[in-house]
């Protein structure tokens, strides 16, 4: 089962220019751009990134988005996209597993104009 989202969020990440081989960097992640460690929700739960299952980047138009299917504590999954055009991240929905969205890609249309949502 799956749940939609669509929550704006803040992302503790790491974006990196070159491959890095340090010792320090996550085991598998050396050639990757953007990593994501950290999700900071609005009402305060903070979901600590274990793994991330896949990442693929889509273009829309001239935008680029990067989804990633993230594996975080207590065995919660969820779909995370970075939209580079925005600068925003977007937690678009939470699994009850991995199910078999590893191998799915998704379309994604953020409807975002800039200004911050309503205060809940």
């Amino acid at each position: 089962m799956q749940t939609v989202l669509k929550e704006k969020v803040n992302v503790d990440a790491v974006f990196r220019s070159y491959k890095d081989d340090r010792a320090s960097t996550r085991s598998g992640w050396e050639h990757k751009r953007i990593e994501p460690r950290y999700v900071k929700r609005k009402k305060g739960e903070v979901l600590k990134i274990q793994e991330v299952r896949r990442s693929y980047a889509q273009r829309k138009g001239k935008r680029l988005q990067v989804h990633f299917v993230i594996h975080c504590e207590g065995d919660r999954y969820f779909h995370l996209v970075y939209d580079a055009d925005k600068i925003i991240w977007i937690l678009l929905y939470e699994f009850d597993d991995q199910m078999l969205f590893d191998e799915k890609e998704v379309n994604v249309d953020i409807q975002w104009d800039g200004r911050s949502a309503s205060k809940e």
